[in-house]
C-alpha cells in the first residue's frame, strides 16, 4: 500500500515524466488494500481491492512487475538480482517491504490447519479450510486478530480469541476501555479468552488441540496467528545496512538508510526507533519521499498513532497521547467508555469505545491540544459530552479543519472543496482526495457529501467574514487613492489656532516616534496573522474572520501614515519607501476585493 501511495505521489508530483519508475512486488496482484482484506469475499470483482489497476501503472510511465522478489542489493554496483536471476540497475531504491505476521514461539505453529492473516492467499487458504469447519481459534487479541475473527464469523465457523494480555486491543486501550470493548464482541457472539499463553498447538484425528500454559486445552478445526508484526528488513541486513534491535531498516528525518541513495518507508522501517504498524504513518512517509524525489525539500518528523475504526460494528478511537502520564476523565455509560487525558490543562489524548458523535471534534481538540475549561471537564464526567450545544451528529456539520479519513488525514474542507470542483459521487470524491480508499470506514460521512445538500457546499466550502472583508477592501482602496490624490497638508500659519495642536502629530519628534512604531507594531501583527496556519496556539476562530481582520489592520497602518506624514511624502529613500507601502496597500485592497467576490466570480 504505502508503495502504491509513492508512485502515486510521484505521478501527483510530475516525478515519472522525466525519470524511470520500476515496481517488484512478489505477490501476484498490484497493491491491494490490505486494510479492508476482510471485504475480499463480499466484492464484485477480485480486482475491486486493488487500490489501481495494472493499466494505471502502464499508462503513467511505471514498469510494474508482481510475482517477481527480489533476492539481493549490491549497493556498490547499485544493481538489484530479482528470483529469475535477472539484474537491474538502479539510481535510486525505495525499500518498501512492509511487514509479515509474527509467529511466536509456540509448538507446532506451522503444523496443517493453522494459517496466518496478511495477504490474499492467506484469505484464501482460509475460506477453503473453513468450508469443512465448525471451531476455529484466533491467537492474538489485537486489531488484527478481532479482524480475522470477524472473518471466521463470517464464514460462518464458531470462533474463539485467545489473548496473553488482560485487555483485547491492549496496546492502543487500557484494561477499562477493553473491558468495554470485550462486552460489545461478546454481545454478538465471539468468545474471548484473556490472560491465556499457547504452549502448543497439536494436530490430532479430529483436527487441532491446543494447550495452554494454565493447563487448559481447547479443540479447533483452525487456528489462525494473528499475534502481531514483523518488519521485513532482510534484504536491507543481507547488504549491510543498519537495522534497529527490535527489527526495521533505520531511516533518518529524510527516510535515508546508511546509504543515502536507499530508501525505506512503511512498516519495514524503523524511525527514531520506532515501528509504524498502521497504514497512515506508511502513507506520510510516501508523500514526504515523493517530494524529495521530485527535487525539493522534504523532512519526515514522525506520525500521529491516532486511529479511529470500527470492529465488528464497535466504533474504536484513539487520540493523540492517549497512554501518557496526566490528568485522565472518564465517562461511562451502559455501551460506551470515553476517556480524556488532559496535561496542564491541555487536551493531549483520548480514548473512545462505542459510538459517539463528538468524536472527530474530539480528535481536532487533541491535534490542537486545546484548553479545556473544568466546567466542561466536570460536564463531560457528568454526561458523557464535551462540547454541549455543538451538532456535530452530522459530518456536514462539522468543522473545516475536523478529520474525515483518518486513514489519509483528509478534511472536511478538502471534501467540501472536491464536492464544489464537481464530486457528485463517492468513488470520485476517493478519487479526488483519497478519502474512504484505504478501510473504508469513513464512506457513510462520504456520502453524505454527496447527498441532497451538495449543491449547498458552493456556500459553505467558502470562508465566513466576507463582508466585513468586503468593507476593509473598500476603505482600503478608497484611502489609498486619497493618499495619491490628495496634496500634503499645509503647515500652520500661526500657533494661536487649534489646527496648529493638530500639525503636531507629525512634526513633534516623540509624537512621530510613537506614530512610527505603532505602524511597525500593527505590521508585525498582521504578519503574526499570517503565521496561523503554522502555528498551533494561534489557530483558534474561523480562518475567514481572521483574513477580514488582517484586511482592517491594513486600513489601520494607512490611518497611520497619515497620522506620521501628513500627507508629505518627504524626499529620497522616504518617499520611495512610503511609495512602495502604498502600492502594496493598494493591491492588497484589490486582492481582497477579489477574494471577497469568491462565490460571485470564477
Amino acid at each position: 500500500m504505502v508503495s502504491w501511495r509513492l508512485c502515486h505521489q510521484l505521478v501527483e508530483l510530475g516525478v515519472h515524466e522525466n525519470r524511470d519508475i520500476v515496481v517488484f512486488g512478489e505477490e501476484p496482484h498490484a497493491a491491494y488494500d490490505r486494510v479492508n482484506l476482510t471485504s475480499y469475499f463480499e466484492l464484485p470483482e477480485a480486482d475491486d481491492l486493488l487500490l489501481s489497476k495494472p493499466v494505471w501503472y502502464a499508462e503513467h510511465g511505471i514498469e510494474l512487475h508482481t510475482s517477481r522478489r527480489i533476492l539481493s542489493i549490491n549497493r556498490d554496483a547499485r544493481v538489484l538480482l530479482d528470483d529469475q536471476g535477472v539484474e537491474h540497475v538502479y539510481g535510486q531504491c525505495v525499500l518498501a517491504t512492509g511487514s509479515r505476521a509474527f509467529l511466536p514461539p509456540i509448538d507446532g505453529v506451522d503444523a496443517d490447519g493453522v494459517f496466518v492473516y496478511r495477504t490474499i492467499k492467506d484469505i484464501e487458504a482460509i475460506q477453503a479450510a473453513a468450508e469443512d469447519a465448525d471451531a476455529g481459534v484466533v491467537i492474538g487479541g489485537g486489531l488484527l486478530g478481532l479482524e480475522a475473527a470477524d472473518v471466521l464469523g463470517k464464514m460462518g465457523v464458531r470462533t474463539t480469541v485467545v489473548q496473553a494480555a488482560n485487555t483485547l486491543m491492549s496496546r492502543q486501550l487500557n484494561e477499562d476501555g477493553g473491558g468495554y470493548l470485550l462486552r460489545e464482541v461478546a454481545a454478538k457472539g465471539m468468545r474471548v479468552r484473556l490472560k491465556e499463553h499457547t504452549d502448543r498447538i497439536e494436530k490430532t484425528d479430529t483436527g487441532l488441540n491446543l494447550s495452554f500454559r494454565s493447563g487448559d486445552s481447547m479443540r479447533a478445526d483452525l487456528v489462525i496467528v494473528a499475534a502481531g508484526i514483523s518488519p521485513r528488513d532482510e534484504l536491507a541486513k543481507d547488504c549491510g545496512l543498519a537495522t534497529a534491535a527490535r527489527g526495521g531498516v533505520i531511516i533518518n528525518d529524510k527516510l535515508e538508510t546508511d546509504d543515502p541513495d536507499v530508501f525505506a518507508i512503511g512498516e519495514c522501517a524503523s524511525h527514531h526507533g520506532k515501528v509504524y504498524g498502521l497504514v497512515a504513518p506508511g502513507y506520510e512517509m510516501a508523500d514526504a519521499l515523493a517530494v524529495k524525489l521530485a527535487g525539493k525539500k522534504s523532512r519526515y518528523t514522525g506520525s500521529d498513532e491516532s486511529c479511529r475504526l470500527k470492529l465488528m460494528g464497535v466504533e474504536v478511537g484513539v487520540f493523540g497521547d492517549y497512554m501518557q502520564e496526566g490528568q485522565y476523565h472518564v465517562h461511562r455509560g451502559e455501551s460506551t467508555y470515553r476517556s480524556l487525558v488532559l496535561s496542564r490543562g491541555r487536551l493531549v489524548g483520548a480514548t473512545v469505545v462505542g459510538d459517539w458523535d463528538q468524536t472527530a471534534e474530539v480528535d481536532r481538540a487533541v491535534r490542537e491540544q486545546r484548553k479545556l475549561p473544568r466546567s466542561r471537564i466536570a460536564a463531560f464526567e457528568r454526561t458523557g459530552d464535551l462540547f454541549d450545544g455543538i451538532d456535530l451528529s452530522s459530518v456536514l456539520l462539522w468543522p473545516d479543519q475536523a478529520i474525515v479519513c483518518n486513514c489519509t488525514r483528509t478534511s472536511c474542507a478538502v471534501l467540501k472543496q472536491a464536492v464544489v470542483d464537481g464530486c457528485a459521487t463517492v468513488d470520485s470524491l476517493t478519487d479526488a482526495t483519497g478519502a474512504g480508499g484505504v478501510c473504508g470506514s469513513c464512506q457513510p460521512q462520504l456520502a453524505e457529501f454527496v447527498g441532497k445538500n451538495a449543491a449547498a457546499f458552493t456556500d459553505t466550502a467558502s470562508s465566513k467574514g466576507s463582508w466585513l472583508l468586503w468593507g476593509a477592501a473598500c476603505v482600503a482602496l478608497i484611502v489609498g487613492l486619497a493618499f495619491w490624490i490628495a496634496p500634503p497638508l499645509p503647515a500652520a500659519q500661526t500657533v494661536q489656532i487649534g489646527y496648529y495642536q493638530f500639525t503636531q502629530i507629525w512634526t513633534d519628534s516623540l509624537i512621530k516616534q510613537i506614530t512610527g512604531y505603532t505602524i511597525a507594531g500593527l505590521s508585525l501583527l498582521a504578519v503574526l496573522l499570517s503565521a496561523r496556519k503554522r502555528l498551533r496556539f494561534l489557530s483558534f476562530g474561523n480562518y475567514g474572520f481572521w483574513r477580514a481582520a488582517h484586511s482592517w489592520l491594513g486600513v489601520c497602518t494607512l490611518a497611520g501614515i497619515f497620522l506620521h506624514t501628513g500627507l508629505n511624502f518627504g524626499e529620497n529613500l522616504n518617499l520611495w519607501l512610503l511609495i512602495c507601502f502604498l502600492a502594496l496597500n493598494l493591491v492588497g485592497g484589490l486582492a481582497a476585493v477579489t477574494v471577497a467576490s469568491e462565490k460571485r466570480i470564477s
